[in-house]
């Protein structure tokens, strides 16, 4: 038996073995492997859960259904999913056809509900004012603690890293370096300061600094037919590291990772005609200097 349920703390809808979840379905243990092949593979196997006869972490749970095999599972959670996002837009739609309804006219109220209004409207104008300034100084102390995700990411990071990479040879050096606890830091440290709209657009970005094209031609996410698997590199973790830092959650990473290396052909096949079009330009210009000379 297998379930779908909704992490709290990352609000990410799962699919996990039904012997994992806690009696009354609110934990849920989950395994402590870094590679999700792993996890997966725990997770279809529906191994106990512990190692070493250490029981797993547990997870604070929102528990959705139950299934009878893992394949009627994950098409339970892409349902459960879908209707989530049908139901968020309906929210959201709902309240901008029904907005607040404007407060009764002052003009029928008595001398004292008129103050005690005028009162609670001060009492409140007051409390927000507080509130503001306070979240003022939160976020001004927070910025002095954390650097923010946002700055711009300074060449001499981007030297040091080498990147973005460009051969074979150079993904099997780095993955060696990515061995090296603080080396991993530094590639996630960069990495996450390189913004984007929408986790698309986060992962673009990481990606191009990452991976040249001609060298992201060569891989896709299972390593099938001729090309290797990018789902097996310690970069690929990096990766997921660096996004979710932009609240980019694991899942949603993964895919936009496999539909950017899906569409770096198409990518590819768009910058060329622009390059060769610059050539042709300048190829009529000088026959035309050539022309005028002549003449």
């Amino acid at each position: 038996m297998y379930a779908v349920v909704t992490q709290q703390d990352s609000d990410e809808l799962m699919v996990v073995a039904s012997n994992w979840l806690s009696q009354d379905k609110k934990h849920c243990y989950w395994p402590p492997f870094k590679s999700p092949e792993k996890c997966m593979e725990a997770v279809l196997n529906r191994i106990k859960p512990e190692t070493e006869g250490k029981p797993w972490e547990k997870l604070n749970i929102n528990f959705h259904r139950e299934y009878g095999t893992f394949d009627e599972a994950k098409e339970g959670q892409k349902e459960i999913k879908e209707q989530k996002e049908r139901q968020r837009l309906e929210s959201t739609q709902g309240m901008s056809k029904h907005p607040p309804a404007p407060p009764a006219s002052t003009s029928r109220m008595s001398a004292d509900d008129k103050d005690q209004l005028f009162q609670m409207t001060r009492n409140i104008k007051s409390m927000v004012q507080g509130n503001s300034t306070m979240l003022k100084k939160l976020l001004k102390d927070k910025e002095s603690e954390v650097p923010s995700n946002t700055s711009i990411p300074s060449k001499d990071d981007k030297t040091n890293l080498k990147l973005p990479l460009r051969t074979i040879k150079e993904v099997t050096r780095t993955e060696r370096e990515l061995n090296n606890t603080e080396t991993r830091k530094q590639y996630v440290k960069y990495l996450s300061t390189l913004g984007g709209f929408g986790q698309k657009g986060v992962i673009k970005n990481i990606m191009q600094q990452v991976l040249s094209d001609d060298l992201a031609m060569q891989f896709n996410w299972h390593g099938r037919g001729d090309k290797k698997a990018f789902s097996k590199l310690i970069l690929t973790d990096v990766i997921r590291d660096a996004a979710s830092k932009q609240s980019v959650m694991r899942a949603d990473c993964e895919t936009e990772i496999k539909n950017y290396l899906r569409c770096i052909a198409d990518r590819i096949s768009r910058k060329r005609p622009r390059d060769c079009g610059g050539v042709t330009s300048d190829v009529t210009s000088h026959c035309a200097n050539i022309k005028s000379i002549r003449k």
